[in-house]
């Protein structure tokens, strides 16, 4: 019996990655969330970034062609557990009660949230927040690290972009976000500015629970990227074009 739970285990991994026919699917579909800049955003029709460009190289190694959907970030993975997207990169911080759901491959960067203030109200630490009217993208570890460490509930987003037009209009009194989109939607706000990381986190892919063939390909791709620098590389290049774009 032990033996044949095995084989089935075995065989539902490989089926990740193959057609029903025992045939390897041409394509690999990435669910991501494309306002996230320098990660995954928009460059007229086309999602791109440095989430994109690492998850095109896993599916690189194993012949697969790369198909993106973009949804909302709180959609992301439900998708995966769904068996919708066979991948998900999305800025995505590996948390435990994620782990509780999907598979994630080791961190590709270490990053952090950060307030994104009025420069005449400033917020600089994680207690600083707490009582404020508080800006967050919908579903991210910034709205838990609120409700969590703060003991209170944010007002919630679809982007760190909306959050930040928010803090702009007076309807938030400041807004939690990672790093580098919040770095992206200060740039060129006189009146804006971002705090020190709050907390940091780690990056990682996502893929379905138990789909051990997948993971061990994001695994060793991710390895190879960061041994040769090319994720830096890409973090450089991609940070240099979201820079250039107007927040909207």
């Amino acid at each position: 019996m032990k033996s044949l739970i095995r084989k089935s285990l075995c065989l539902a991994s490989l089926c990740a990655l193959l057609g029903c026919g025992g045939e390897k699917s041409a394509e690999m579909k990435l669910v991501t969330e494309a306002t996230f800049p320098p990660y995954e955003f928009l460059q007229g029709n086309e999602i791109v970034g440095i989430d994109i460009e690492i998850v095109k190289a896993v599916a690189a190694k194993v012949g697969q062609k790369l198909v993106v959907e973009n949804v909302l970030f709180d959609s992301v993975i439900p998708s995966i557990i769904s068996g919708k997207a066979d991948i998900a990169a999305a800025g995505i911080t590996v948390t435990p009660d994620r782990q509780k759901n999907v598979d994630f491959s080791i961190p590709y960067v270490t990053t952090g949230i950060v307030f994104v203030y009025k420069k005449d109200k400033p917020v600089l630490k994680g207690e600083e927040g707490k009582g404020l009217r508080i800006g967050v993208q919908n579903g991210t570890t910034s709205d838990a690290y609120v409700v969590n460490q703060l003991g209170q509930e944010p007002e919630r987003f679809d982007s760190p972009a909306m959050a930040v037009a928010a803090l702009k209009s007076g309807r938030v009194d400041c807004v939690l976000a990672d790093v580098d989109p919040a770095r992206n939607c200060v740039k060129g706000e006189a009146n804006l500015a971002c705090s020190d990381f709050v907390t940091t986190e780690d990056y990682a892919l996502a893929v379905r629970k138990g789909n051990a063939e997948l993971l061990k390909i994001a695994n060793e791709t991710i390895a190879e990227l960061k041994a040769s620098g090319q994720i830096n590389a890409w973090i450089k290049t991609w940070t240099a074009v979201a820079d250039t774009l107007k927040n909207k």
